[in-house]
């Protein structure tokens, strides 16, 4: 009996898929394309949080230390928490998925390129940068479960074909598009906003609302650039959108950057662009 047990455990144990930890869901979502159910996936921060005012809680250290890896992106309580938190993760691999990413400077610090504190976090809502994204982490995933290397190569190209294809889908679309300034309360929208030759304007900056200066500064672009929409990001404080788009007729559009559903949620952003 107690040799059945010994053979039972060993089983589960060398059965029991490896769990990798991500920071948000985007993420989550990349890295299921490519490896599928060959592991668990462990997302830090849920759909809809807010990952400004994040902290690592002991169950989330504990789901950290039951993890093979910890792929990060950059995001600013990354760098806040990890070396706070290192000591208690001697088995879990921390690897960013940023190698061969270019990051813009914040739209608080457009000047500044001397500290990873100063750059733009938000790479995963451009699909030219994914594509990166995504080969780095089927890299990382080849090196670390090199017995599944055909299948994560495999789906590594269909998923570069799905991330092609969304690209395409969005150029075309944007292509009508005369006003390419558009009006958000978070500045998320950066790199899509490069990707795809759009100005972002943003409500909040240096994570606050804006002085009477600033809004009235605000105000005037609206104007000027005759905005018909504002982007709320879901989990924001949205008073102040509402109140703008309800004195100069805007359209408020909800967007979740943070979406699981990726690609859904660009082609949301970019509908909402249209309208």
């Amino acid at each position: 009996m107690k040799l059945f047990s010994l053979f039972f455990a060993l089983f589960i144990c060398l059965s029991a898929k490896p769990i990798i930890s991500v920071s948000i869901p985007p993420q989550a979502y990349f890295l299921k394309q490519i490896a599928q159910d060959t592991i668990t996936i462990n997302t830090l921060i849920p759909q809809g949080s807010d990952p400004h005012t994040f902290e690592f809680k002991p169950q989330t250290i504990q789901k950290l230390q039951k993890s093979d890896l910890y792929l990060t992106i950059g995001l600013e309580f990354e760098e806040i928490w990890i070396p706070k938190i290192k000591n208690n993760l001697s088995h879990t691999k921390i690897i960013p998925i940023t190698q061969n990413i270019t990051f813009l400077p914040t739209q608080e610090d457009s000047h500044s390129h001397s500290s990873h504190h100063n750059d733009d976090p938000h790479i995963w809502l451009s699909p030219i940068l994914v594509k990166i994204l995504a080969q780095n982490i089927a890299e990382i995933l080849i090196a670390h479960y090199p017995h599944h290397k055909n299948l994560y190569e495999k789906n590594l190209q269909q998923f570069l074909s799905q991330i092609d294809l969304l690209h395409h889908t969005i150029k075309n679309k944007l292509k009508i598009l005369k006003n390419r300034n558009f009006l958000v309360y978070h500045p998320s929208w950066a790199y899509f906003a490069h990707t795809y030759n759009l100005n972002e304007i943003s409500i909040q900056t240096e994570g606050r609302e804006p002085t009477a200066k600033e809004l009235s500064s605000i105000i005037a672009l609206i104007k000027q650039n005759q905005i018909k929409t504002i982007f709320i990001q879901n989990g924001f404080s949205s008073n102040l959108s509402l109140l703008i788009a309800k004195d100069y007729t805007i359209t408020p559009w909800i967007v979740d950057p943070l979406s699981y559903e990726w690609e859904k949620e660009l082609l949301h952003f970019t509908e909402g662009l249209l309208q």
